[in-house]
């Protein structure tokens, strides 16, 4: 991976959009576990299992691997469907569910930009390797002989 993009020459702030995203509910849960306020609240082994999907994504998008991209979309999505249904449920917590809402929210919005770009960068790839293929059909030949391709003058 080079620096600022990934092996196929993306840029990665989008999978480090993502992390932060995905640290955000982390934070979300965590704030939610010591200072929530409702009578019914996840607490010590609810929260380490509804946080487990999150914590084991986030090496991969930190590295900028698309597959652990995806997952962490999935993941995402998860945690927008509990913190939404959370929030309209229960009124004592609602702004941290909010804040994991928005958090979940960024982190899919990320990744799909991120999954549009790299689908129209493989398209034009995918173009320009036909392309060359095509030229390479219609002239075997790509190096001309030197002496025909620059004819230089007599002095």
């Amino acid at each position: 991976m080079l620096a600022g993009h990934t092996s196929e020459g993306l840029p990665i702030w989008p999978l480090h959009v993502m992390l932060l995203g995905l640290l955000g509910v982390v934070a979300g849960y965590i704030g939610l576990w010591f200072a929530g306020q409702a009578e019914i609240r996840p607490t010590g082994l609810t929260t380490i299992l509804m946080l487990l999907p999150a914590i084991v994504v986030l090496p991969g998008l930190w590295r900028g691997h698309y597959k652990t991209m995806i997952w962490a979309a999935l993941v995402a999505l998860f945690y927008l469907l509990i913190s939404a249904t959370d929030a309209w449920a229960v009124a004592a917590d609602r702004g941290w569910h909010v804040l994991i809402a928005a958090a979940s929210t960024l982190a899919f919005l990320a990744a799909w930009w991120h999954s549009i770009k790299r689908r129209r960068f493989l398209k034009a790839r995918n173009n320009a390797a036909q392309g060359m293929a095509r030229d390479m059909a219609r002239d075997p030949d790509p190096d001309p002989d030197p002496e025909q391709a620059s004819p230089k003058p007599e002095d």
